[in-house]
């Protein structure tokens, strides 16, 4: 069976890690999703990701269930970089 493409979004310093703002993966869930994601960027993509918050469609994976949330075709990751405030 194939597994669901998702479109996987980035923002603000992630996305200029990345070099871009989403891309399209296949992944079963949440997990494979970050494998892809930590193997095919750099260091600095990886440290910034390992902080991040990580949205399911408008849903927090950590109210779901974290990265074994399981995904479908059409679905949406928004990876949001914990942001600062005074």
């Amino acid at each position: 069976m194939d597994k669901p493409e998702v479109t996987v979004r980035f923002y603000t310093a992630l996305r200029a890690r990345a070099g871009t703002d989403e891309i399209a993966c296949r992944a079963a869930s949440v997990r494979g999703v970050l494998r892809y994601l930590k193997s095919n960027f750099g260091n600095d993509f990886n440290k910034t990701l390992n902080s991040c918050h990580i949205f399911l469609n408008e849903e927090n994976i950590v109210f779901l269930r974290g990265a074994s949330t399981k995904l479908k075709d059409g679905d949406t990751l928004h990876i949001l970089p914990p942001t600062g405030g005074g």
